[in-house]
């Protein structure tokens, strides 16, 4: 009887012992997975997203500059140096961390034509292109770069350009409209264009002011400090 006791016990005592190792590696597993989570999430705070990374900024060596529309205005403000330094550093502020965009649902952050409800990319003329200026609550920056059209050709050596998706456009005008996110993760809208195409200055194959057409772009962005930092700098250029 004493052995079998003694059995008893034993088996008990390995149940035990087996239960004890189960819990130990669930803990384990619990806790390498919480940790995975935590890196995850912390990378995701880390890694930022600039909408306009792969744009350059106008380079002032080569007179390219910026033109600047304040809200609901067909002119472009009248800008020095010191205004020109501060759009550049206001156009940086619209970054964002993966995790903010992540919590909000948004999940593409690269460069997509506009398109309408069929997916056929929206087609602006020359002169919807040349119209499009600020609005009620969106101001208007106008990137303006090098031209890039010689002797009536594009100079593709010359021209900006962007990837949007799966095809390069090429520019020398850029248009932004930035309105104001309220600390969310929007989304802003560019025209990027050939100047001279558009002003019937030139031609590219038989294609002349009548039939160019611009496809919108639109990228995710967080614009509320550049919409703050732009309407500052308005105030400023108003008040003299």
């Amino acid at each position: 009887m004493a052995k079998k006791n003694k059995k008893n016990d034993m088996s008990v005592a390995e149940a035990v012992k087996a239960s004890h190792r189960k819990a130990n590696i669930a803990v384990i597993i619990v806790a390498a997975v919480t940790a995975l989570i935590i890196a995850a999430i912390a990378v995701m705070c880390a890694v930022r997203v600039d909408p306009l990374d792969g744009i350059n900024a106008p380079d002032s060596k080569k007179s390219e500059h910026y033109d600047l529309y304040d809200l609901d205005s067909t002119s472009p403000l009248t800008l020095n140096p010191a205004a020109q330094s501060k759009i550049r550093t206001a156009l940086g502020g619209m970054d964002f961390s993966v995790m903010n965009a992540v919590l909000q649902w948004n999940w593409d952050y690269s460069y997509n034509f506009v398109r309408n409800g069929n997916g056929d990319k929206i087609k602006l003329t020359s002169d919807e292109i040349n119209d499009k200026k600020s609005s009620t609550d969106e101001y208007m920056i106008e990137c303006i770069y090098t031209g890039a059209v010689v002797d009536g050709e594009l100079n593709k050596s010359l021209a900006q350009k962007i990837e949007v998706d799966g095809e390069t456009v090429y520019f020398d005008r850029l248009k932004v409209l930035i309105g104001n996110t309220q600390n969310n993760v929007g989304e802003i809208y560019l025209y990027p264009y050939i100047y001279e195409y558009a002003t019937n200055r030139a031609a590219e194959d038989g294609v002349r002011y009548e039939e160019y057409r611009v496809t919108p772009v639109k990228v995710r962005a967080n614009t509320t400090e550049t919409f703050q930092a732009l309407a500052t700098i308005v105030t400023e250029i108003n008040n003299g």
